[in-house]
């Protein structure tokens, strides 16, 4: 009978130590497949390593939860930035800045700082977070699950910087880069009696808007000849199809109408770092009254986008704040 009773003992013991064992493997095994499909997900040089940006990224991504049906639960980083010497009896421009697929608020404005161009223009800026670090723009960009409505999001936060300073009303300006520039069309198309102007880098809009936006918004549209991810002559993400640079641009040229072609004083700039000399071509339509202005910007031999050139992004946020409903 003890026989009996110490052999069932040592047989539930192993099968016990079995499980245990097993399943200590297998969480193992999980955290390494995490682990493999975060490095797949956002080592973006593919050089098995993680710069601080792409760690940045990570810390994001996984801050970040939805509930069953894809609503947002967790509070995005939208933290609005004012001047130091903020007056409250002045009216500012407001400046919503937007980042590309798989970036974040903090990468966008390593991309294009914005701190010491608002103190001296003196302008307030938001940099924000989308979920799962894209935004839900275009059906070839980005959020292709399409259940945040980040087009309503970004209005809100524009709302909001309006309820708790002192914003003004007629100077209101997205910019946004790859992912952030198809989002900053989405607005202008969206929210045209919000928004003043954009200036999407390397951004487009649907092939086919669904109607045409109320309000004209002016635009400075900059993108890279030789861009590999959003083509200049156009493509698709997919089965999903973008417009080229040149055919967006006509169309938001006849939203607009802007059918009057206007001098461009220094008409070629140095903006990109990577191509030599004076690589970008400026053409300008404006409408009758001049109010509303559209510029295509041709960074020839340009990519994907690299960060401009100080004296190119200075030049962009002076011609932003020049725009006034």
């Amino acid at each position: 009978m003890r026989l009996l009773l110490s052999i069932r003992c040592f047989c539930f013991f192993a099968i016990f130590l079995t499980l245990t064992c097993w399943e200590v493997i297998a969480q193992d095994e999980n955290k390494q497949s995490r682990r493999d499909r975060l490095m797949q997900r956002f080592d973006e040089n593919k050089d098995g390593k993680l710069d601080e940006e792409e760690r940045d990224n990570i810390r994001n991504f996984l801050s970040r939860s939805r509930n069953a049906e894809g609503v947002e639960t967790t509070k995005r980083d939208d933290k609005i930035h004012i001047p130091k010497d903020y007056d409250p009896k002045k009216e500012y421009p407001f400046i919503l800045t937007i980042h590309g697929y798989r970036g974040n608020g903090k990468g966008q404005l390593r991309f294009f700082p914005l701190k010491e161009l608002a103190e001296k223009y003196d302008f307030i800026y938001c940099a924000p977070d989308g979920i799962d670090n894209s935004w839900n723009a275009t059906d070839a960009c980005c959020d292709w699950k399409g259940k945040v409505d980040d087009s309503k999001y970004l209005r809100s936060l524009i709302l909001k910087a309006m309820k708790e300073y002192n914003i003004d009303k007629k100077r209101v300006f997205v910019t946004g880069l790859s992912n952030g520039g198809f989002m900053s069309y989405r607005m202008a198309h969206d929210h045209s009696d919000l928004i003043t102007a954009i200036v999407p880098f390397a951004g487009v809009g649907f092939n086919q808007w669904p109607s045409n936006p109320k309000n004209p918004v002016s635009i400075l549209h900059i993108h890279g000849t030789k861009d590999k991810t959003i083509k200049w002559e156009g493509g698709g993400i997919g089965k999903l199809k973008y417009p080229s640079a040149e055919d967006n641009f006509s169309k938001w040229k006849a939203f607009n109408g802007c059918k009057k072609k206007a001098k461009v004083e220094k008409a070629n700039i140095d903006l990109d770092r990577k191509v030599s000399g004076s690589e970008t071509e400026i053409v300008r339509f404006e409408s009758n009254n001049g109010k509303v202005v559209m510029e295509l910007w041709e960074v020839v031999k340009g990519g994907h986008v690299t960060p401009p050139r100080s004296a190119a992004r200075e030049r962009i946020i002076k011609w932003m704040l020049a725009r006034t409903k």
